[in-house]
C-alpha cells in the first residue's frame, strides 16, 4: 500500500468515527485539551488545535499542535482530529476574557502569542465550512 493510500484510508476511518460520534469509551480514553485554540496552518485551509494536553498516548502532558481538525462540538466538549478524539477543557478565549475583565478591559483580547506558521481561527462559521469542504473532498478521494 502506498503512503498516499495509507493516509487516505486513515482519514476515512477518522471520518467514519466522526460520523458515528464519540462513545463514552472514546472520550474516557481521549487526551484532555485545555486552553485550546483553533489555528490555521498558514497558506492552507487546514485547521488544527493548539492546546495544553494531558493523557496523550504519545506525548503525555505537553503543549501540542494536533493533526488536522475534522470535527468540533464545543457544547458536547469534544474535538476529532485525523488521529484521535480529544476531550475539550477550557478554551483559550475564556482565559483571555477573564484576564481582560480583571484588567478592566472586557471584550478586548489581552493575551497575544504566535506560533510560527500558524494563525488563530476564531470564526466558528468559517471553521465549520473548512471542515465540511475537507470531509467532502476526502470522502471522494481514491487511494
Amino acid at each position: 500500500m502506498s503512503e498516499r493510500s495509507y493516509l487516505i484510508a486513515r482519514i476515512k476511518v477518522a471520518i467514519a468515527a466522526l460520523e458515528r460520534g464519540p462513545t463514552a469509551d472514546d472520550l474516557a480514553c481521549a487526551p484532555h485539551a485545555d486552553l485550546w485554540r483553533v489555528m490555521l496552518i498558514d497558506g492552507t485551509a487546514a485547521p488544527v488545535l493548539w492546546a495544553k494536553v494531558t493523557d496523550h498516548p504519545d506525548l503525555g502532558r505537553d503543549d501540542v499542535i494536533t493533526s488536522r481538525l475534522i470535527g468540533l462540538d464545543r457544547s458536547a466538549g469534544w474535538a476529532r482530529t485525523v488521529s484521535r478524539w480529544y476531550r475539550l477543557g477550557r478554551p483559550f478565549a475564556d482565559l483571555d476574557g477573564e484576564l481582560a475583565t480583571s484588567m478592566g478591559r472586557p471584550g478586548v483580547s489581552v493575551i497575544s502569542f504566535s506560533l510560527p506558521g500558524h494563525s488563530p481561527l476564531d470564526d466558528a462559521l468559517l471553521l465549520k465550512r473548512l471542515m465540511a469542504a475537507y470531509l467532502e473532498r476526502m470522502r471522494r478521494a481514491e487511494p
